[in-house]
């Protein structure tokens, strides 16, 4: 009886022991979860308003708080959300420079006529920049460049799948949204090739207008006809 009460106590110990460890492990799955979904309802706070405090969405995206394989979804998911808002923020700025509600105005056709070199080119890398951003950001909305950060980090099919559940509104992004957000990007785009136009258009007849009391004047009707049809096409877009 004293042996087989022993046995009994050890037994009893193990079943403790692996109880508690157990309960750990899926207390530890848990407090590791809420850890990286509290991490990504601050971002969302720091970015819903459409307005990025960049600054403040570096350093939460380059910090980690989780660990072991939560650190790797993380990582992943932090790594893909710091790209996709360092080219929303690229784009934002382009679209945001005050140059570009300036390029059509007397005091820039006096500053950089008859010539518009500095004009031109400013037009030339924008347009560029604007292509190159609206190519990336597209790019993040696709399902395999979403995936392709945690794959980059582990094979493991629960730390994958935990990922794409953390990210799931993004994989599944309608098309109706890109297509807005890819329309949006354009309609800019066509403004600035009006607008090139029209710098195109003053250069070959640099010698048919000047600037005078802060207006444009043109030497026949005929131009001030075309150049007004610039506008107009610029202002129903």
């Amino acid at each position: 009886m004293k042996k087989g009460g022993k046995i009994g106590i050890i037994t009893g110990v193990i079943i403790l022991i692996i109880a508690i460890a157990g309960g750990y492990f899926f207390i530890n799955d848990r407090t590791q979860k809420a850890k990286i979904m509290e991490e990504f309802s601050q971002i969302e706070e720091l970015t819903k308003s459409g307005e990025f405090d960049m600054d403040a969405l570096n350093e939460k995206t380059g910090t980690i708080v989780s660990s072991g394989k939560y650190a790797n979804v993380e990582k992943a998911a932090k790594n893909y959300a710091s790209e996709l808002f360092n080219t929303a923020y690229e784009i934002r700025t382009i679209l945001g420079d005050e140059k570009l509600a300036q390029l059509l105005t007397a005091d820039n056709y006096e500053k950089d006529g008859p010539e518009f070199t500095e004009t031109k080119k400013y037009l030339s890398e924008t347009k560029q920049k604007l292509e190159d951003g609206k190519t990336k950001m597209l790019s993040y909305l696709e399902e395999g460049k979403i995936n392709s950060y945690i794959e980059a980090e582990t094979k493991d099919a629960y730390s994958i799948e935990l990922y794409q559940q953390l990210l799931k509104e993004d994989i599944e992004i309608s098309d109706k949204e890109k297509q807005e957000l890819e329309k949006s990007i354009e309609k800019v785009q066509s403004m600035l090739n009006i607008e090139e136009e029209v710098i195109n258009f003053l250069v070959e007849n640099k010698d048919q207008w000047r600037v005078q009391g802060g207006q444009i004047l043109f030497n026949s009707n005929s131009l001030v006809t075309k150049y007004n049809g610039f506008l107009t096409k610029l202002r129903i877009l």
